[in-house]
């Protein structure tokens, strides 16, 4: 059943594009109480965005929704470098990641905007509020949110006075939110650097389906994918004056150089816009927070942008359900900024790199296809891109007595495993809450007993928060809690380096380690859990 609008709701979201909804779902999926607004008159029709890295299937995955795009999507094993003259062809080889998803998936934005929509509005009851722009935003020294929205009805127009307890950013570049607060939001132009995108049927083009073809030459560069459907996505950029450039087809003749034996028919949509980067001197004032592109925009080299975006709406939502259910600390929202912002300057510096190898128009050829060919490069770009080398080391505070000297490391996300044919260990973190790795590398005895310990005492001080898997060589009798792996190879112990004689390790509901101890070490992921939930 739809949620009712409130004067008071938990959380309002400002902003119903990827990045909203993906923050709405996560809140949704753990009752909390939220609006949801959008400027704009009804959903996108344009394809825009389209790069799904591997990353965010694996969120989507823990929505429930991976499916969707898999059946739907083109998947892309790759980037191909084509350089005006040479015979250099370089690749980004996506097919090494590990991963469920070793891929880029090829999925238009509508789509995918379709696809959060419906699940959002059907599946948990929250719908859009359309035509309903934020206008002004203020807090109390109490931290007591006044927020003015604007209702657009037809040739009407009202306002609306609520008190939300949060209040999340997902207005995008021009976000009115950050505007209202007064947060800066500078950096960089790639100057004169104007990008030019349509889709549409392409004759005579050879190039395969499942790879992204870069064409490069020392001033212009062209892009051509395979989406679903008819059409292809052709992107060209160059140096000039864009309102110039905005009036002109940059495409016919920079695809006429590389390619002339491609026909382009008529384009279903075609966009131009400047490149920028650009972040907010801050993502969180008092009880506001900025999310996806009102922190922060980059290059689109490499297509990173709307996947960064979903991933903070991740890393938020997750910990704001926590706090408004009185369940965690409210010092725990500080840590969004404090795991993010680094995210975001590692995806500049990232989309940057690549950037000065496709879009660095004027500078010399060899120089740029030199950087190609450096040690690591694929294996370095590729997971960058991908977003699966984005990590949260050296963020968590931890007490004394964790394992900090292994690798996955605290604040990575833990490898998926196939555990068996039925069972692989991602399958285990899909739900709301924390989970608990208990692993044994011997069913019976003391490791056995001091993982039940662990279980009743996690039941008892946390209830609802954290589930607990066992996974041991075999099924242990008795074991009070859910029907325990049984992992005879010690897959998962391998994979994560587990301690001898047995270990803990506790998984966010994000999928990344937060804490690493012994088996016997209870006090020491005792004294973590209350560093950020609120023991019973």
């Amino acid at each position: 059943m739809p949620m009712k609008n409130s004067s008071k709701p938990e959380v309002l979201i400002v902003g119903a594009g990827p990045t909203g909804m993906v923050t709405a779902i996560e809140l949704r999926r753990r009752g909390i109480d939220c609006r949801i607004v959008e400027r704009r008159s009804g959903h996108g029709i344009t394809s825009r965005a389209i790069t799904v890295h591997a990353r965010t299937m694996e969120i989507l995955d823990d929505m429930g929704l991976a499916p969707r795009f898999l059946q739907g999507g083109v998947l892309n094993e790759g980037y191909i470098f084509n350089f005006r003259d040479s015979d250099l062809k370089p690749r980004l080889d996506y097919t090494r990641l590990p991963t469920r998803y070793p891929f880029v998936c090829m999925f238009n934005q509508n789509e995918t905007e379709k696809i959060l929509r419906d699940h959002l509005e059907l599946n948990l009851g929250l719908a859009i509020e359309w035509e309903t722009e934020l206008t002004d935003i203020s807090e109390d020294p109490a931290g007591n949110l006044s927020v003015t929205l604007q209702h657009a009805t037809g040739d009407s127009v009202s306002d609306e006075c609520i008190h939300p307890q949060w209040v999340v950013a997902c207005d995008g570049l021009h976000s009115p939110t950050r505007e209202c607060l007064g947060i800066k939001y500078s950096g960089v132009e790639y100057e004169g650097l104007v990008m030019q995108m349509i889709d549409a049927r392409l004759e005579n083009f050879e190039g395969a389906d499942n790879l992204l073809h870069y064409y490069i030459s020392k001033d212009t560069f062209l892009m051509i994918g395979k989406l679903a459907g008819p059409n292809h996505r052709v992107l060209v950029s160059a140096q000039g004056d864009p309102e110039e450039i905005a009036k002109s087809d940059l495409i016919t003749p920079i695809v006429g150089d590389d390619l002339p034996e491609v026909g382009i028919g008529e384009p279903e949509w075609k966009t131009t816009w400047e490149i920028w980067i650009r972040k907010a001197e801050q993502y969180r004032k008092g009880h506001v927070f900025l999310c996806g592109e009102s922190g922060h925009i980059h290059s689109v080299a490499g297509g990173q942008g709307w996947n960064v975006c979903m991933q903070d709406a991740y890393n938020l939502g997750w910990k704001l359900a926590l706090v408004v259910q009185g369940k965690a600390q409210e010092s725990l929202l500080e840590t969004y900024e404090i795991e993010r912002e680094p995210v975001s300057e590692q995806v500049i510096e990232g989309s940057s790199a690549i950037h000065e190898i496709i879009l660095a128009h004027g500078g010399g050829l060899e120089d740029r296809m030199a950087l190609t060919q450096t040690d690591g490069w694929n294996d370095n770009a590729v997971a960058r891109v991908s977003g699966l080398s984005y990590n949260y080391r050296g963020a968590i505070v931890l007490p004394d007595g964790c394992n900090t000297e292994v690798e996955p490391a605290i604040g990575e996300r833990v490898p998926d495993v196939v555990i068996s044919a039925h069972v692989r260990l991602h399958q285990l973190f899909a739900h709301t809450r924390f989970t608990l790795l208990a692993i044994l590398d011997e069913t019976e005895g003391e490791q056995l007993e001091a993982a039940t310990a662990v279980y009743g005492l996690l039941e008892r001080h946390y209830p609802g928060i954290i589930r607990t898997e066992l996974i041991a060589p075999a099924v242990p009798y008795p074991w009070p809690g859910l029907l325990p792996i049984e992992d005879p190879r010690a897959l998962v112990a391998k994979s994560l380096n587990a301690s001898a004689g047995g270990e803990l390790i506790m998984v966010r509901p994000d999928g990344y380690i937060g804490c690493r101890t012994g088996l016997a070490s209870f006090a020491v992921l005792d004294e973590f859990l209350q560093s950020i939930l609120i023991k019973d």
